[in-house]
């Protein structure tokens, strides 16, 4: 007699971003049919109306940084019933393109974009880790392939997942590119972020520009100061390290060195 296989019970959770990361889930190519054949879809706005936000949920996948006082009381709930809990893609695991707001006032930048503020309750933007304990990262914007197909492997498997933890300068050094950075000159972030792209950007002769945010313990002081006698502006070496990752402190070391011209973090 066949037993069959009790379903990965997955909850897909949106905060502030655009949603790419969620897109690239519904159109996961290759592997969609394998992937939602194993799982049940326990909660997920975006592919599927109704749905239940109490769980209990095996994988849980968080979409989108951290910018509501709501948003934070739900993720502490969710990370409670959940077994697994992964951020996707750089808004959720740095803050992403989210996080530029923090380096001016919360009540400036509300007045920006809305006429009457009296109901917004926007607070500075946080990543996940920055709220609830996390069992790994998918990073990207929008979150990797690769790293995906690995998350929803390995738990499959029973097993934690195994993301990537070195620079996309190995990814160039793998693929045989030329050195933008060294060669062209170009400011490239390649040197301190975190690898899982494949190179992208390098391989079709385009600096990196941090999507996938900081590698751990990079070192962006040095990089900064190279970007400096390379003979970019102070404003210009803030802005490559506060794109997608200024939440994290890998990050702040180097933005810190030329962010006198913006307000504090």
């Amino acid at each position: 007699m066949l037993v069959k296989k009790k379903k990965l019970r997955l909850g897909v959770f949106k905060y502030s971003c655009c949603a790419g990361c969620e897109f690239e889930l519904i159109y996961f190519q290759k592997y969609i049919r394998e992937t939602f054949d194993s799982v049940d879809i326990v909660y997920f706005r975006m592919a599927k109306s109704g749905g239940s936000e109490e769980g209990p949920f095996d994988l849980v996948l968080i979409d989108g940084a951290i910018t509501e006082a709501w948003q934070v009381d739900q993720l502490k709930r969710v990370r409670q019933v959940a077994r697994f809990l992964l951020p996707i893609g750089s808004c959720a695991v740095n803050g992403g393109i989210p996080a530029i707001k923090n380096h001016t006032s919360e009540l400036d930048m509300e007045k920006r974009v809305y006429q009457d503020i009296t109901h917004v309750h926007s607070i500075k933007t946080h990543p996940v880790d920055d709220y609830v304990q996390v069992d790994g990262y998918i990073k990207g914007c929008p979150m990797g392939r690769k790293d995906l197909y690995e998350a929803f492997t390995s738990l499959l498997l029973g097993k934690r997942p195994s993301f990537v933890n070195y620079s996309v300068c190995v990814e160039c050094k793998i693929k045989g590119n030329t050195c933008v950075l060294v060669s062209y000159g170009w400011p490239c972030m390649g040197p301190v972020t975190n690898g899982g792209c494949g190179a992208l950007c390098p391989s079709y002769n385009r600096a990196c520009y941090a999507c996938w945010g900081p590698m751990e313990d990079a070192n962006a002081p040095a990089l900064a100061r190279q970007f400096e006698k390379m003979g970019l502006a102070p404003d210009d070496i803030f802005r490559r390290f506060t794109q997608y990752g200024s939440t994290k402190p890998e990050f702040r070391r180097g933005a810190e060195l030329y962010g006198s011209t913006t307000q504090p973090f």
